[in-house]
């Protein structure tokens, strides 16, 4: 028998952090997942731990590193320095994966004024990173976000799709687009000092724009529209996936009831639902 592969560390590390500016404070809740590969093969085949670090020491050395390390620029900062840590401190690891995740906490109103230490969860989705560092090659950082609610209300449609005897959707021109994406785009050539908020928050507007302001003929279309346009408003992306599920809401028949319904009532419909992706490359 051989070992072909092999790889551990610490996952779903959660901490949050309080960054205080006199009586202002801000908040940041992470989760951080961090998986070494490298020299172990003695422990896997001997028993023998030698240049095996405790994943009890890599949960302990992200929490250490994020008292001075877990700054207010993104999250891929830290992935990038907590991988730089890993690899200089341990020679046993030849590669790390740290993989991280933002939830959103945004600034509670009071009497119309944002409160100084107060917060809600916002619908922003979640912010995701991935860095993936091995000695003697190019680190890859790759960005993203998942469970983003969006809605329109009309600028949507779907006609034209091959119909057989079990088709019963009909054809419409007008109708609620709605998703839960889920997105990532990858980094070619980009250093610890980058604006990843600046680049993140670009990405995330590109997406908008186009949901918001293109008429749909297909979610397809759509997917390819928001990912041409982030990789042209940030150069240094080299390519985008998105994952686009169809959340449907159908016109709900109000006529049983002597009711009109000029697509103002709808219902939500539980699964199943359409799923769509893609990844476009520059």
């Amino acid at each position: 028998m051989q070992l072909v592969h092999s790889q551990y560390g610490k996952s779903a590390v959660g901490l949050l952090k309080v960054f205080r500016e006199g009586d202002i404070h801000t908040v940041k809740e992470i989760e951080v997942s961090a998986l070494a590969t490298g020299d172990f093969a003695c422990a896997f085949l001997e028993g023998d731990n030698r240049t095996t670090v405790p994943t009890d020491t890599i949960k302990n050395t992200i929490y250490a590193l994020a008292r001075d390390q877990l700054t207010d620029a993104g999250i891929e900062t830290f992935g990038l320095r907590l991988a730089r840590y890993f690899l200089d401190k341990y020679p046993s690891f030849e590669g790390v994966v740290i993989e991280l995740q933002e939830k959103p906490w945004g600034r509670l109103d009071v009497n119309g004024a944002a409160h100084a230490h107060s917060f809600q969860r916002t619908g922003d989705g979640i912010s995701l990173a991935t860095v993936r560092a091995s000695r003697g090659a190019p680190t890859e950082v790759v960005s993203g976000l998942k469970d983003f609610e969006i809605l329109k209300s009309t600028g949507s449609g779907f006609v034209g799709f091959p119909k057989c005897e079990f088709t019963t959707l009909p054809e419409v021109t007008d109708r609620i687009m709605a998703t839960r994406m889920s997105a990532s785009w990858r980094y070619a050539g980009v250093a610890e000092g980058y604006d990843f908020n600046a680049a993140n928050a670009k990405v995330r507007a590109a997406f908008l724009e186009i949901f918001a302001t293109r008429y749909s003929r297909a979610v397809q279309e759509t997917i390819f529209q928001m990912a041409t346009l982030a990789l042209e408003t940030v150069p240094e992306l080299d390519s985008v996936t998105m994952r686009l599920p169809n959340l449907h809401y159908f016109t709900y028949d109000l006529k049983r009831f002597g009711q009109d319904n000029a697509n103002v009532i709808f219902y939500p419909a539980p699964n199943p639902h359409g799923d769509i992706s893609a990844t476009v490359k520059r």
